[in-house]
């Protein structure tokens, strides 16, 4: 069986697939990338990870990052064009069905019920993706990330000793962490054997709005106060920075996601054995390390 696998990983340049990759190089794993940053290749490829300069939407590009890859990590940009979404996905599986990857793993960045449609765009599009990939015939794994805990680092979300954020104050959410999962991620790519597998990434805690604001009082020694900002700020807030259409997808996302709390899986459901091989921080450690870490 062959051991000196190559990896694929999509982002690695940015924060999710960033995690996904620095774990597989601790590890001792081969690393390969795509990124449209000349620059930012030149700092991947000082990490040790062989980049390829390009985007999603050029096929030659996509073949070339493809060659002698055995897994993917595959991380499709947060975007609400469908018709871009739909482009990204085809070619990133034309690409691995070509290379005749072993295994493709699936970061949809939240939670996809199963057998039951939304009226919610990014829900949707993962959907989508979902479908796409178990239709190509390639062997998978879909790992579904609840809600993460770096958007709590998006510039105004803690300001002033107020934590705003477009959630329930007092309903628990198993928030995590971008490296947490990266874990999961990491034991999908390294456990073929799970393919056709579709499974939640949830923290290892579930916490309030309110409860969450008092891990950071706690924490950061200050008081902080939560407050479950409208719909319509969070996405004239982020509109600036991610644009009106993706601000608009979010803003939708997070009125289902208030909408369907119950329907969020926890740590208590996730199967034993992958619960013994993952090591999952808690949330007053995260903010000391993200807050504190300077």
């Amino acid at each position: 069986m062959k051991q000196d696998h190559l990896y694929l990983v999509y982002g690695a340049s940015g924060a999710q697939g960033g995690a996904v990759a620095n774990r597989l190089l601790a590890s001792g794993k081969k690393v390969r990338s795509i990124t449209r940053n000349p620059e930012a290749a030149d700092l991947l490829q000082s990490k040790g990870i062989e980049a390829v300069v390009g985007d999603m939407s050029d096929t030659k590009v996509l073949a070339q990052a493809h060659e002698g890859v055995d897994r993917v990590f595959l991380n499709i940009p947060v975007e609400f064009d469908t018709a871009k979404v739909q482009m990204y996905i085809d070619h990133a599986i034309e690409a691995a069905v070509n290379a005749k990857v072993e295994l493709l793993v699936v970061n949809t960045g939240g939670f996809v019920p199963q057998h039951v449609t939304t009226n919610t765009l990014a829900v949707e599009l993962n959907r989508q993706l979902i479908e796409d990939v178990k239709k190509s015939g390639l062997p998978y794994i879909i790992v579904e990330p609840i809600v993460y805990l770096e958007n709590f680092m998006i510039p105004g979300v803690l300001n002033e000793g107020v934590l705003a954020y477009p959630v329930p104050a007092d309903q628990k959410i198993s928030w995590i962490s971008l490296d947490d999962a990266a874990q999961y991620h990491v034991y999908a790519l390294t456990h073929p054997e799970l393919a056709g597998s579709i499974y939640a990434a949830p923290g290892l805690e579930g916490y309030t709005g309110n409860e969450i604001a008092a891990k950071f009082s706690e924490v950061l020694g200050q008081e902080i106060q939560f407050v479950s900002l409208p719909f319509e700020h969070f996405e004239a807030a982020i509109s600036p920075m991610l644009g009106s259409q993706n601000a608009e997808g979010l803003k939708g996302l997070y009125q289902w996601i208030s909408s369907n709390m119950d329907k969020l899986p926890t740590f208590n459901e996730v199967d034993d054995s992958l619960k013994r091989s993952v090591n999952l921080s808690n949330i007053s450690d995260w903010i000391r390390f993200s807050f504190l870490k300077n």
